[in-house]
């Protein structure tokens, strides 16, 4: 297929860390038209637990909204909690919303994105100023679902990456239901038709729900199931939902220019590092790096003493489950983020140009992500790309083996 990638318009909206001089960093890449955030807990939660974030003030956000303008960039505020928690069918809760609302709307941000099909149509009933984005808890993953929101209002759709992101004839008839604008997540590693999504979503909007009867603890369970997968069996690695840098053409081609860059609570360098890979289609090195786990809670990632600290006092809390575990836990989630990327010092190594072909194999031959069993084609592209230091590798998996049997018997609480 001859297909002119330099015609496409591509369009990055790019994760915010409120890290100091990140914007500005950004607006040099010129594919940058968008940057997504929001206080690190608030009466909607988000996609990310609180503990892994900044801790950003009204004010904070307000200096952010500036700067963004100024330097010609839309910024796009996240009230897309899996659920409201029943706010919404209250009196106060109401009270709450439209007051959230009505303040988001005067700091000048130019979008939201919602997951709630309610929160869609009071937005563009009481703030039609406001750009409305169907985000990726909304679980698109259908044309008529697409239809359904766009029916209802929605400016731009962000597809369900773990439905979506694999299946070509899917995103190719979604395309042509919708008028809207569409948008995919390019550097998220979930699995394929994971069946803890929901469960995941619902888990890391109570972390990060201001008021929550948790305050912030999340026994992440979700990441603990997925993560020893991958190690049990490497070709899950592949198997994931990323879309290469050099692969985004295959997505321009069936009408798809607009691109999400996760993670928020990614490291600035590292963050910058993804957005100029994406914004040139190409990168040499671990595709990890652009695509893994991330979770800015490390000393060695200058993360603020403060954050540090708030994360030790979030999993703190003997009257919920046991120290012993939430120390198990931390050992565990610093095992699986990793933050060495070289080819001699990376516990998992995933050699991106290794993978040139990879997609287009898929895309021609079909993806039935029901059942993998009897194809193979990931198999031999993990045994070429993927490498796994093998004492990492048994040493992660007997942590993750303990942790879950104890999931089971309840001796983690």
């Amino acid at each position: 297929m001859l297909f002119n990638v330099r015609e496409m318009i591509m369009k990055l909206s790019v994760a915010y860390t409120f890290e100091p001089g990140l914007i500005e960093k950004l607006s040099e890449i010129p594919e940058v038209h968008e940057i997504y955030g929001k206080l690190n807990s608030d009466i909607f939660g988000g996609g990310r637990s609180s503990y892994t974030l900044r801790q950003v003030s009204r004010g904070k956000l307000e200096k952010a909204i500036r700067t963004a303008h100024a330097c010609k960039i839309r910024f796009n505020y996240l009230i897309n909690g899996a659920t409201l928690g029943g706010l919404e069918q209250t009196r106060q809760g109401q009270r709450r919303i439209r007051k959230f609302l009505e303040y988001l709307d005067k700091s000048e941000i130019d979008a939201v994105t919602v997951a709630s099909p309610y929160l869609l149509r009071l937005v563009k009933k009481k703030h039609p100023r406001l750009k409305v984005r169907a985000g990726v808890f909304a679980v698109i993953d259908s044309p008529l679902k697409a239809k359904q929101w766009e029916d209802m209002g929605a400016d731009t759709l962000c597809l369900s990456s773990i439905a979506c992101n694999r299946d070509f004839e899917k995103l190719e008839r979604i395309r042509k239901t919708v008028s809207c604008g569409l948008q995919l997540i390019v550097n998220a590693n979930c699995l394929s038709a994971c069946a803890y999504e929901l469960t995941h979503m619902d888990l890391l909007t109570r972390s990060s729900r201001k008021h929550d009867t948790l305050k912030g603890f999340c026994l992440d369970y979700c990441i603990l199931h997925c993560s020893s997968e991958r190690l049990r069996n490497p070709v899950n690695y592949i198997r994931s939902i990323w879309i290469r840098p050099e692969d985004l053409y295959v997505y321009e081609s069936m009408g798809y220019t607009n691109f999400k860059i996760i993670e928020r609570s990614c490291p600035g360098d590292l963050l910058l590092k993804r957005v100029k890979a994406y914004s040139m289609r190409k990168f040499d090195g671990n595709l990890l790096e652009i695509a893994g786990q991330v979770a800015q809670v490390k000393k060695e990632q200058n993360v603020p003493g403060s954050q540090y600290l708030r994360m030790i006092k979030t999993f703190f809390r003997p009257d919920l489950a046991k120290l012993s575990t939430m120390l198990a836990l931390k050992k565990y989630g610093e095992s699986i983020i990793i933050h060495r990327y070289g080819r001699e010092n990376a516990p998992v190594y995933i050699d991106n140009r290794s993978l040139d072909g990879f997609l287009e194999s898929i895309r021609e031959k079909g993806c039935d992500m029901v059942s993998c069993n009897g194809c193979g084609r990931c198999d031999i592209w993990a045994e070429k790309a993927v490498f796994i230091d093998k004492v990492y590798r048994t040493q992660v998996l007997g942590m993750a083996e303990t942790l879950e049997r104890g999931l089971c018997t309840g001796e983690l609480w």
